[in-house]
């Protein structure tokens, strides 16, 4: 199933920008991290128990979280579950597989 997110990431901007991998431990298995910023400066953080990556594409597996901040410190924050995901940096696609849930929370 693709599920472009294009119009959810419209309001946030175009994802790009510098992104940063490293791992956190948890008495589980460390789950990876992904940072990134898009052109207007709001933070989405990626997780993921495996990460892969391109200069094009980010794939991540296993307990997929996303996490879109809002530049607004009172806004909610878009947050995608999902078992796999796929993030096309050259077309702003995140392509979720598996069970897929988007959920909008208070700021942590």
């Amino acid at each position: 199933m693709k599920l472009n997110l294009t119009l959810l990431l419209l309001a946030a901007g175009v994802l790009g920008g510098s992104v940063f991998v490293y791992a956190q431990s948890q008495a589980t298995a460390p789950k990876l991290h992904v940072d990134a910023f898009t052109s207007r400066g709001q933070g989405v953080v990626m997780s993921a128990d495996s990460i892969d990556r391109d200069e094009s594409t980010i794939r991540l597996k296993g307990n997929v979280e996303i996490q879109l901040r809002p530049l607004n410190p009172d806004g909610d924050v878009m947050v995608l579950h999902a078992d796999e995901a796929e993030y096309r940096k050259q077309g702003d696609e995140i392509l979720p597989r598996g069970n897929v849930r988007v959920t909008l929370e208070k700021p942590r």
